[in-house]
C-alpha cells in the first residue's frame, strides 16, 4: 500500500479553549482531530494549569496549507493571550483522501 506525506499537529492548551480550538482547526481546513486531557510540566512550570484543572491536547493529520493557516491563527489569536503551545511532526499516512 502507498503512503502520503501529511503532517501531525498536536496543540497543548487550557482545557477552557477545548471547543474553540475545534472550531478553529475545522474552519481552517481539519478533517477530523482527536483531543484528551492532559497534565505535564513545561516552561511555565506543572502549576500554571492546574487550578483550571488538565490542559487539552490537540492532534490533526493535516496537509502542509492547512498547518500554516492553524500556526498563523494560533500566533495572532492565542499564544500572546493563552497558556498554548504547538508543533508539527511528518506523517505518512494510507488514505490521504481523509486528511
Amino acid at each position: 500500500m502507498s503512503s502520503t506525506e501529511r503532517q501531525l499537529l498536536t496543540i497543548i492548551a487550557e482545557a477552557v479553549l477545548e471547543q474553540r480550538l475545534i472550531d478553529l482547526v475545522k474552519r481552517l481546513g481539519a478533517k477530523g482531530y482527536s483531543i484528551g486531557h492532559v497534565r505535564g510540566e513545561g516552561a511555565t512550570g506543572r502549576a500554571a494549569l492546574d487550578f483550571a484543572g488538565p490542559s487539552v491536547r490537540l492532534e490533526s493529520v493535516m496537509t502542509d496549507e492547512v498547518v500554516d493557516r492553524v500556526f498563523e491563527a494560533l500566533a495572532a489569536d492565542y499564544f500572546p493571550h493563552f497558556a498554548v503551545v504547538a508543533w508539527v511532526v511528518p506523517v505518512r499516512v494510507a488514505r490521504p483522501e481523509r486528511f
